[in-house]
């Protein structure tokens, strides 16, 4: 870039020397002829002016009288009307300048210059041209390394961050460089920057998100199949591998409320939902597993708990805390659905050691866990409650209680 750039303004300001200067040159050569010219003219006339009164009063006229007006490397001829020539100066060879005049008493006044004057004269304006020419271009050519230096070295340091980009550093930044166009490429490439380390941050969460929700409809799949193994009646053996056959459906369910998640879209809007229904749904499915584990598991609800909410985005939530209290809480656990006129909420408590204090906050955050768990899950719940318009907390009190808010439905 740098070299196109300083050739191309080389080439414009030759161009320009060329245009302007032949032109000029031409101009001064013309005058500096006609200056010449003017001046032998002017000799010619002081010569025929001196001899009048010489050949009036029948004077003689001497080379050493017309000396004195013209310069020695000039010729200056007098022919009278008798015939006679006087000439004083070197005799000219080769091409030369002539002027000629009269004087009164029908003499005849030749003045004669070398043509190397004139060329001489030409010939220093022609080089005083060029050389005003050559430095205007090498001025030219001077600044345009300046301004190559300044337009490149942004692009450079834009290349060079383009390369980390594609390297995967997603934090770097091109800066500003206080050239319009420059800036213009410069925030066009921290804009892509910033939105492919979203994208990127996207997919790597829904990975995680999609590691960590999975495990337990995939337990609890396993637990129906071992069932329907070990059941020996027909009948019950039906019923097993229908509840697997819904649990393989609630797998594809999670994976597409994930997903939607991730992209921040969802896969259904938001409508009217009977929280109670949804939680009696999810609780049936765990049941055997809190059965599993020979610990007791209670479900109340009141009647017609409306939310305006997403039943995928509920029933993630829901897993979320029922698989917290499985995990890592202790004794029985207990489901409770309640209303108080602008509010449905979901309180899912058990006997264990409960969360402290200090730790009430820091439990949500993503990476964080106090019971040596992965930090996803009650991260991904709050975040999923809060894209329904509601909210989850955790309350002080003997053993973990979590609590889910969602808006509920005016009647």
């Amino acid at each position: 870039m740098r070299s196109r750039l300083v050739i191309s303004t080389a080439a414009i300001a030759l161009a320009a020397v060329i245009i302007l200067g032949v032109p000029l040159g031409a101009v001064e050569a013309a005058r500096l002829h006609q200056e010449t010219t003017s001046r032998l003219e002017r000799e010619a006339d002081a010569v025929a002016s001196a001899i009048d009164d010489r050949l009036e009063n029948h004077r003689p006229i001497s080379p050493a009288l017309l000396r004195r007006f013209v310069p020695a490397d000039h010729r200056v001829t007098v022919m009278t009307r008798d015939g006679a020539r006087v000439a004083t100066g070197p005799p000219l060879g080769g091409e030369i300048l002539a002027a000629r005049s009269g004087s009164a008493l029908e003499a005849t006044v030749l003045a004669q210059a070398p043509i190397e004057e004139l060329n001489h004269r030409l010939y220093r304006e022609w080089l005083l041209i060029a050389a005003l020419g050559l430095a205007a271009v090498l001025t030219a050519v001077g600044l345009a390394l300046l301004q190559a230096r300044r337009l490149a070295r942004p692009l450079e340091a834009i290349a060079r961050r383009s390369e980390q980009l594609g390297d995967g550093d997603f934090s770097v930044r091109a800066g500003r460089f206080d050239i319009p166009e420059v800036d213009a490429i410069a925030h066009g490439l921290d804009s892509s920057a910033e939105r492919i380390a979203e994208l990127v941050a996207r997919e790597r969460e829904f990975s995680a998100n999609v590691s960590h929700q999975l495990r337990t409809p995939l337990t609890a799949l396993r637990l129906r199949i071992e069932e329907a193994g070990a059941t020996g009646d027909g009948a019950d053996r039906d019923e097993q591998l229908t509840a697997a056959v819904g649990e393989v459906d609630r797998l594809e369910a999670t994976i597409a409320a994930l997903l939607a998640h991730a992209r921040q879209a969802s896969t259904s809007r938001p409508e009217t939902v009977n929280l109670g229904v949804v939680v009696h749904d999810h609780a049936a499915r765990w049941r055997p597993l809190f059965a599993r584990a020979r610990r007791g598991f209670e479900v109340t609800s009141a009647k017609n708990a409306l939310v305006r909410a997403s039943r995928g985005t509920v029933g993630q939530i829901l897993d979320v805390l029922l698989e917290n209290a499985l995990q890592h809480g202790a004794g029985a656990v207990s489901v409770n659905v309640g209303v108080d006129g602008r509010a449905a909420t979901v309180t899912v408590s058990d006997a264990g050691p409960g969360v402290a204090d200090d730790a009430a906050a820091a439990i949500f955050e993503r990476g964080s866990s106090q019971a040596g768990g992965t930090g996803i899950g009650l991260h991904l719940a709050r975040a999923l409650a809060e894209a329904d318009h509601g909210s989850l907390r955790v309350e002080p009190g003997p053993g973990a209680r979590f609590v889910l808010q969602l808006p509920q439905v005016a009647r």
